[in-house]
């Protein structure tokens, strides 16, 4: 599939890596000042916690034409791979503060398939490869305590205002916010296992029995790893 790389600017688009947020000036601070509080978590490890191995089937159905009319299909070899995995934690309705268990996966990828043909009895042995994309977008529960919290977008919420000096409104050049940012760890997803079974069709068969197209109706099956690095508490047995 073809990207986008520019809109006329010649900036270029199609990065993968997030980039800084831009600015368009330092300011120049007038004073600095820091004070440390006492530390916290003493003894306390950071581990990797495994939320659990997921299950996926996702099934999909894909026509794919053969550069060439083939009378025969000599070998099919199959790989999978992912695109995506993105595990979106799920706030329980009417429970902020409760730790998530259950998550929201988006999973996508392709098989990448090298099918081998032959175009007559004594034609050569061809190979063409294609990739069959399949995604599965579904809830997953009873996960252990996820660490996640949110943060305040800007600062519209939780404003400081004054009084103005006549005292019929708010001072519009004096005026302040309290924002906050909780820094979560990422779920991490990994791809433990995959099986495919697939069934071939096919069709569009010429006078002499020759055919370019295949449909393929396949289950892929998948089992995934849910990760997240959490504070342990160092005097837990």
């Amino acid at each position: 599939m073809k990207k986008n790389h520019s809109y006329g600017n010649g900036c270029g688009k199609g990065h993968d890596k997030c980039p800084p947020a831009p600015a368009c000036d330092t300011a120049k601070s007038h004073t600095h000042f820091c004070e440390v509080g006492a530390a916290t978590n003493q003894g306390d490890t950071e581990q990797t916690i495994i939320l659990g191995d997921v299950p996926i089937q996702a099934l999909t159905e894909a026509d794919i034409y053969l550069p060439d009319s083939a009378t025969d299909i000599k070998h099919i070899r199959k790989n999978v791979f992912l695109t995506q995995c993105k595990a979106v934690p799920v706030i329980p309705a009417g429970f902020p503060g409760v730790a998530p268990t259950a998550v929201k996966l988006f999973v996508e990828g392709y098989i990448h398939k090298n099918i081998q043909y032959v175009e007559g009895c004594e034609g050569v042995v061809k190979d063409y490869s294609v990739n069959v994309p399949f995604k599965c977008y579904s809830l997953v529960n009873n996960l252990p305590p996820i660490d996640w919290q949110f943060s305040t977008k800007s600062n519209q919420v939780n404003e400081i205002r004054e009084l103005a000096k006549d005292g019929f409104g708010s001072d519009r050049c004096s005026f302040g916010s309290f924002t906050f940012e909780f820094f979560n760890q990422a779920i991490k997803c990994k791809l433990l296992n995959a099986t495919v079974t697939q069934m071939d069709l096919l069709s569009d068969f010429d006078k002499y029995g020759r055919f370019d197209k295949v449909t393929e109706k396949a289950e892929v099956n998948l089992v995934v790893r849910l990760t997240q690095r959490q504070l342990v508490n160092g005097l837990t047995p």
